[in-house]
């Protein structure tokens, strides 16, 4: 065995392994089996990822990684569980340090981080004489790894804002909750499909952050792009999906925002513009052109999931939410109004009014089914 896993160039061999979450994988075989060639094993435990409120306070430890060493060499086994079979998670590598791993060298888990992978085709190959599976394409897979941190909705929180203020059950809620769920995986595949990274952004992110959940009396779904990503054929690829366009504001290289219209819902797209103050994006009046730009401090992106989907936020969350809505997020507003109630809405000049027809374009649907 240890011909097969000790290279000459290498430290750390890393192999993963997918199992269950519902019955995670008993690894005293594994373990026995190492130990009788020499090494010495520790198999990592920890919280299992929550992806229900009713679980918030049920969490059971499962394995999440196994790490083994022999003269100076280490094997690193991350354990890749099944989420909705949509995606794949790994928890973090905590406790890694007790055999004295060099945590620097580690893949997967370092520094208490989660991570998450979609699924991959493999192909067979072959380590000296051992078969081995490796993924189809390597260098998609390396890139996504490198990109591949997740943080788990905080459902103690969630909890205890529904303790609070109670779920919003009804039949409207519900219709409304599952509309989002189709327009974000929807809009998941035109954008990927595009390669445009997008994010849960305002109502839509504050709902992930606050409740885990869907925020039933916003109405609509807020995503954000960066405008570097941006892509020409946004538009005609929504519309090929069944949305209908409602509006376009300013212009690609000013406060550009996209929305649209999909079964009585609406998806607006906010473009994030980078300058010396900060990371910012646009709004614009449409009876008068005066322009609006919302300041964020600067963020990175972060895998997470909402009801079943995996979906980008900002990394700091908390940051974002509190640029966009103060220190008072966990207390729900009915009343809302986009250019005067967030904290870091200010005017940013007018659109001349020679240019509306470019820069305000408001379009109405023949009809629409409901």
């Amino acid at each position: 065995m240890c011909k097969h896993i000790i290279r000459d160039n290498e430290v750390v061999t890393t192999f993963a392994t997918i199992a269950n979450l519902k019955s995670p994988p008993d690894l005293e075989n594994s373990l026995s089996d190492l130990q009788e060639v020499g090494f010495r094993v520790d198999i990592l435990t920890g919280p299992g990822i929550i992806l229900d409120v009713r679980h918030a306070h049920a969490n059971a430890n499962i394995p999440l990684h196994i790490v083994a060493e022999r003269t100076g060499w280490w094997l690193h086994v991350v354990i890749l569980y099944d989420i909705h079979g949509s995606f794949l998670w790994h928890g973090p590598a905590t406790g890694v340090t007790t055999l004295g791993f060099p945590e620097d060298m580690l893949q997967y888990g370092s520094g208490g981080r989660e991570g998450v992978l979609d699924w991959f085709d493999v192909r067979s190959s072959k380590l000296d004489d051992l078969e081995i599976e490796v993924p189809a394409n390597t260098s998609e897979f390396l890139a996504e790894t490198a990109n591949s941190t997740f943080i788990s909705c905080n459902y103690t929180r969630a909890k205890e804002f529904f303790d609070t203020y109670n779920d919003d059950t009804s039949g409207e809620a519900l219709y409304f909750k599952a509309k989002v769920l189709q327009i974000i995986r929807l809009s998941k595949l035109v954008l990927e499909s595009l390669e445009v990274p997008f994010w849960l952004s305002s109502g839509t992110c504050l709902g992930w952050f606050r409740q885990c959940d869907v925020i039933p009396y916003s109405k609509d779904v807020d995503i954000g792009v960066w405008i570097k990503h941006y892509h020409p054929g946004i538009i005609d690829a929504f519309v090929a999906k069944g949305f209908w366009l409602h509006s376009i504001f300013g212009r690609v290289n000013d406060s550009y925002e996209l929305s649209f219209g999909y079964s009585g819902v609406k998806l607006d797209i906010f473009f994030f513009y980078e300058d010396s103050r900060g990371m910012w994006n646009g709004g614009t009046e449409f009876t008068s052109g005066q322009k609006y730009r919302y300041d964020f401090p600067k963020f990175q992106l972060c895998w997470t999931e909402l009801m079943g989907i995996k979906v980008r936020v900002p990394c700091d969350t908390l940051s974002y939410i509190e640029a966009n809505y103060g220190d008072q997020w966990f207390e729900p507003i009915k009343e809302w109004d986009w250019n005067k109630s967030p904290p870091n809405a200010r005017t940013n000049g007018y659109w001349p009014e020679l240019e509306w027809r470019e820069v305000i374009q408001i379009f109405y649907p023949e009809a629409e089914d409901s």
